[in-house]
């Protein structure tokens, strides 16, 4: 008795759940619903026929490029060349360069340290 009143729960159970899925959209969102482009314009207030300002930034004084304001300190780079030579196990290897950076990091001179490093 206990089985056929769990599989008589779950058989109902999936009935109202493909039901539900088989609705007609009209019939679940209503007819008279907007789309989404009328609820973009009502949530932020523009008419179609408006148009928009572009941004103006007003200053006194004119932009200044990053570059001559800050100056990166000097970190020497160390080229090393390897010849073309043969591994212990027979492999061959091509010549190639590579460089090292003596100190790990770059750094940025704050402007009053910029006069001495030039």
């Amino acid at each position: 008795m206990q089985k056929i009143i769990t599989i008589l729960v779950m058989v109902w159970i999936s009935t109202a759940g493909l039901t539900g899925c088989a609705s007609p959209k009209a019939r679940v969102f209503g007819e008279d619903m907007p789309t989404m482009k009328a609820i973009h314009d009502k949530k932020f207030n523009r008419m179609d026929d408006e148009v928009l300002a572009k941004a103006q930034r007003v200053t006194g004084k004119p932009l200044v490029a990053p570059d001559s304001e800050f100056q990166w300190l000097p970190n020497p780079t160390l080229t090393m060349y390897v010849f073309p030579h043969i591994t212990p196990a027979g492999q061959p290897v091509p010549g190639y360069s590579t460089f090292f950076r003596l100190y790990t990091e770059d750094h940025i001179a704050e402007p009053s340290e910029q006069g001495g490093w030039k």
